[in-house]
């Protein structure tokens, strides 16, 4: 059977049962007429195994699937051998056994907030059915839980206008920077075969949390469950391993992570029932794996300190090797571009690159595991697909792609360009729009299109036509901007990725600032005495900021959706990216203080034509964050334009937002006369 050679419970490198270890199956099926064809049940999972083609699948468990005349029960959680199933009554737990005709109520404190149901934030009918949260330890009889607990974290309200025939009020727990009520967490394991339910003694930091890492899972073997446990700062990290035969809890790995543990990155895998794991750390400034055994001694490191490794795409525990995205490695190219590297789980043979070429990389790994399709591209180079082995070695080449069609119709590739911060020293790299049927003897107003990040930068890498709509901004009449600054960008190490750590609001300015007047220097036709600049999201909050730091030379800007202030935005947002301290209280218990610059407080600087652009129903950066700033804008005595878009949450991009923002850059950087301007 093939099945891949990689371990159980590895999140997506891993979810195919390995060659190499025996399989405990259960509820083996063969399909009628044919009996090559069987499906059977691993881990908790459905498989189809065909044994003439030699293939093994993903199945559709039909257990969980409707029948003709047959309700769906997708509210039961089975064992892997289905004796026994577990499910939520309203927000309590219940366990189930004999087919379902025996049952046992677990537990009786569940309610809105801190349910035993996945959903828990909604009411639930006591006399109903709920998916249960929670998931049984591979083979075992034991379930494994961690209930949230949101009781008293503070909410927020939006007020849809557009609801017939009243308008009606959303209200929904959201916590703060510095918020003294946060979430708690309570870890519980129940023995189905003895029919108990324990907690189990999971506290460590103040407020902590316990959290799947992004790239990661509950990492599980037939007697062992895996989390992470994080103090609130996000400045601690333990790998936490629960015994299910006792319940017991042990940390492997404890980690020190500063300034706070970069969590678009981080990742583990346990390997081999737990053998060894294989850890991700910004340890050396730079994102690296290591390998732990399965006590959480430190074996060996598995890559090198000079670049960043990403994900994990594949692990093969036969030639104890893994693939793995690597950002910085090669000389001379973006370090934020894609490659594919494999290397020694034993850390004693060189990393090899197995996506060579100066671009973005996007890979395929064949079934055998013997070769590679690689699709490269850069914003300036239409995508090439070559087939390599895994050696790195290229074995064939297939037909570029072409854009002589594109060509004809008058397209030309935007600018690549690497300048400097505003330090002169780091490199920054992004992209630059040019119009079509530019004229170099004409001056042409300069937009920047910004994203501060720090958890992304959103500068395109890969082949695009028009990424962010800036090519058709360009197409207008604008040389528009779209770079990566410090503090915008987790791939290029700690020190870069927190450049923006304690001054949330003003890091990334000078850097576009130092960008724009490069460019004007490179582009005499870039007029930068007419410079706009504009973003959503964190863009929008880095394009009003701007507007107000150097009024003289940012002329105008649209902002949307902005969180100009971050005091009143997500907590994990603020308190990673901003950091936050732990004092003590007077009763001596820990509080935690966060405060962070506004943009409001600029408002008295802005001189140029700003427009800010909100939807009224947007959950993830509130309306109030904009009405604030337009409040302080207004009594500073400032003139300023704002759009707010009924029935609209924070995915903006329809036709219209989008020649609002063009528009809004015609009439005051080109000089159109807003009579002639129409949004659709």
């Amino acid at each position: 059977m093939n099945g891949g050679g990689v371990a159980p419970g590895a999140g997506d490198i891993a979810d195919i049962p390995s060659p190499e270890e025996p399989l405990a199956i259960y509820s083996i099926t063969f399909e009628e007429g044919n009996p090559y064809r069987f499906e059977f049940t691993w881990h908790g999972r459905r498989w189809r195994y065909d044994a003439e083609k030699d293939v093994l699948e993903a199945a559709v468990d039909h257990e969980k699937q409707d029948a003709p005349g047959v309700k769906n029960e997708w509210y039961k959680s089975y064992s892997a051998d289905s004796l026994y199933y577990m499910s939520a009554r309203g927000h309590d737990l219940v366990l189930y056994s004999d087919g379902g005709r025996d049952s046992l109520r677990l537990t009786y404190d569940g309610e809105q907030y801190r349910s035993f149901a996945t959903g828990g934030d909604s009411p639930k009918d006591s006399a109903s059915m709920y998916a249960p949260i929670g998931t049984w330890i591979g083979s075992t009889h034991k379930f494994f839980i961690i209930r949230e607990d949101k009781r008293q974290v503070g909410t927020m309200s939006l007020i849809n206008s557009l609801s017939v025939p009243r308008p009606t009020v959303k209200t929904y727990k959201y916590t703060l920077p510095g918020d003294k009520h946060v979430p708690q967490y309570d870890v519980y394991m129940v023995d189905a075969e003895k029919k108990v339910m324990h907690r189990i003694d999971a506290d460590a930091y103040p407020d902590q949390r316990i959290v799947v890492p992004r790239f990661s899972r509950f990492f599980q073997t037939d007697r062992y469950i895996y989390f992470i446990r994080m103090s609130r700062p996000a400045d601690v990290v333990d790998l936490c391993r629960v015994d299910s035969e006792d319940g017991s809890l042990k940390v492997l790995i404890s980690e020190k992570c500063l300034p706070h543990l970069n969590e678009q990155l981080f990742s583990f895998y346990v390997m081999d029932e737990g053998d060894e794991i294989l850890w991700w750390s910004e340890r050396t400034g730079k994102g690296m794996y290591y390998l732990y055994d399965g006590e959480g001694r430190l074996k060996n490191a598995v890559t090198d300190e000079d670049f960043v490794a990403g994900r994990v795409i594949r692990i093969f525990r036969k030639t104890r090797e893994v693939i793995f995205e690597g950002f910085g490695r090669e000389k001379g190219v973006n370090p934020a571009y894609t490659f594919y590297y494999k290397a020694s789980l034993d850390g004693k043979k060189k990393v090899v690159c197995l996506t060579p070429g100066d671009g973005e990389h996007r890979m395929t790994l064949s079934p055998d595991y013997k070769y590679l399709h690689d699709e490269m591209s850069r914003m300036d180079l239409p995508p090439q697909n070559r087939i390599f082995d895994m050696s790195g070695k290229e074995r064939f080449r297939m037909e570029d792609c072409d854009v002589s069609a594109l060509s004809k119709r008058g397209w030309k590739v935007p600018l690549l360009m690497k300048l400097h911060a505003a330090d002169s020293l780091t490199d920054l790299y992004g992209v630059v729009y040019l119009p079509f049927d530019l004229d170099t003897t004409k001056k042409y107003p300069v937009i920047s299109s910004v994203y501060p990040g720090p958890q992304t930068d959103l500068v395109p890498n890969a082949f695009s036509l028009d990424d962010n709509y800036n090519q058709s901004l360009a197409q207008m009449g604008f040389v528009v901007v779209n770079f990566s600054y410090r503090g915008s960008n987790p791939f290029r190490g700690r020190d870069f990725y927190n450049f923006g750590y304690g001054n949330l609001r003003d890091y990334p300015l000078d850097d576009d600032y130092a960008v724009i007047r490069q460019i004007g220097e490179k582009l005499p036709f870039a007029d930068t005495s007419r410079v706009g600049i504009y973003g959503h999201s964190g863009g929008g909050f880095m394009a009003a900021t701007a507007m107000m730091t150097r009024p003289d030379f940012y002329k105008a800007g649209v902002a949307a959706s902005g969180n100009y202030d971050n005091n009143i935005y997500m907590q994990w947002w603020g308190e990673s990216y901003h950091g936050v301290r732990q004092e003590s209280a007077a009763d001596g218990s820990a509080a935690f203080k966060c405060d962070i610059p506004v943009t409001a407080d600029l408002a008295p600087n802005l001189k140029g034509r700003l427009l800010l652009i909100t939807g009224d129903v947007d959950n993830n950066v509130h309306p109030a964050s904009t009405l604030r700033l337009a409040r302080a804008l207004i009594k500073a005595g400032k003139y300023f334009d704002m759009m707010i878009l009924p029935g609209e949450d924070h995915g903006l991009g329809d036709k219209y937002y989008v020649n609002l923002i063009r528009l809004y850059f015609a009439e005051h950087l080109l000089g159109m006369d807003a009579d002639d301007i129409n949004c659709y």
